[in-house]
């Protein structure tokens, strides 16, 4: 019921925002709304493929957009997910797991939470905005991206997301305030305040942002939950490759034999070549891992921050994209510590059947030392049909 009285709510709060600037506006506000439906079924076996278990999602997504006046505008945006299938069974507490979300407001819930089916609804997004040449002020559920890079983000301290999730492109929101002023033509400072459920849960940060010497640069300071962080990064090209950077440093507020500062650096390079090929290297140092890799359980709830991007010391990554034809692409994606000489490999295909419809086919496979052996920990595929509207 409390799902109900949440969603009701928000409907009005926007329907009268609606109605009062449309009562001193000239314009006439309107509504727009695009979303998709996708089907994706999922298979997993470990080390022998007679081992395998399957779940199928059935994934819808509703995005409301409201125009209450030339500067005010507003968004509704909301995942709908159905899981059924023997992993759903297999996973403890699945439902109970899904229905977690990092907000001061409870706007999920679980319609069905059966052992082997699933239905899950949640707001991820919920603001209202206010833009102009100068100003741009979000205030609700929205997403704030300090990121850089395409792989790992030290800087992404209000929303780090774990980038094997490929089903969740628009990335994990928070209830949060944005103020972003922009300064001249080359800088911008921003200034976002993120309020936890507990003492400890909170996060504020300023980001000032600069363009010189043709890059990009940006610096960062606050308050992320239990420590303070200062951090930055850049953007630019050496020659014809791009060149990117960010690190973030976190000292915490209280010292105890269970804390410690923490530095976290990621590198990044990419270029794209003739004949429409792709290549991408990456790099993440993290002075505090926590070594505890899990690849079962599939990748619906993890546990990434700004602190823990990949839970271990040293990373790489490397990615070559093909482009076969304007509809065909061909991806192959390579993730490499020495930590127990952990390989993730993820080849993907995608392609565009029509214009409202894509196809991917794609693949997760985990390689580690254990037990004095190197063995396949879990192999996954996924074949996933989307339709936008």
């Amino acid at each position: 019921m409390k799902f109900y009285k949440s969603i009701l709510t928000c409907i009005l709060c926007f329907i009268c925002t609606t109605f009062f600037a449309q009562k001193y506006s000239t314009k006439t506000p309107w509504i727009e709304l695009n979303g998709y439906i996708k089907d994706m079924q999922s298979t997993y076996f470990i080390q022998k493929i007679d081992s395998n278990a399957s779940m199928n999602l059935i994934h819808n997504r509703l995005n409301f957009k409201f125009t209450i006046s030339p500067k005010i505008s507003g968004r509704l945006e909301i995942r709908n997910r159905i899981f059924y299938g023997e992993q759903v069974k297999q996973i403890s507490d699945f439902g109970k797991a899904i229905n977690q979300y990092n907000g001061i407001l409870n706007l999920s819930h679980l319609w069905i939470n059966e052992k082997s089916f699933v239905a899950h609804s949640v707001i991820d997004r919920m603001l209202l905005q206010y833009a102009d040449e100068k100003w741009d002020i979000k205030i609700g559920r929205q997403r704030i991206n300090w990121g850089i890079n395409n792989i790992w983000n030290p800087n992404d301290i209000f929303n780090a997301y774990n980038f094997l999730d490929f089903d969740y492109e628009e990335r994990p929101g928070n209830d949060a305030i944005r103020i972003q002023r922009n300064l001249n033509n080359s800088s911008a400072l921003e200034l976002a305040y993120k309020p936890g459920k507990y003492k400890d849960d909170h996060t504020v940060a300023f980001l000032y942002k600069i363009n010189k010497w043709k890059y990009d640069f940006q610096f960062l300071g606050g308050m992320y939950q239990t420590d303070y962080v200062v951090g930055g990064g850049w953007a630019g090209n050496i020659k014809e490759a791009g060149f990117k950077g960010e690190l973030s440093y976190f000292i915490p507020k209280r010292n105890t034999l269970e804390t410690s500062d923490t530095f976290s650096i990621s590198i990044m390079a990419d270029q794209t070549f003739k004949n429409d090929w792709y290549v991408s290297l990456a790099g993440l140092y993290n002075s505090n891992p926590t070594n505890a890799f899990v690849s079962s359980g599939s990748f619906y709830n993890s546990n990434l921050s700004a602190k823990n991007l990949f839970p271990f010391r040293y990373n790489f990554y490397a990615t070559v994209l093909k482009t076969i034809s304007p509809i065909k692409s061909f991806n192959f994606s390579f993730i490499y510590s020495p930590e127990k000489n952990t390989v993730i490999l993820v080849p993907v295909y995608a392609w565009n059947v029509a214009t409202n419809f894509d196809l991917d086919f794609t693949a997760q496979s985990f390689f580690s030392e254990q037990n004095n052996t190197y063995q396949n920990l879990i192999t996954e595929i996924y074949i996933r049909g989307r339709w936008s509207f």
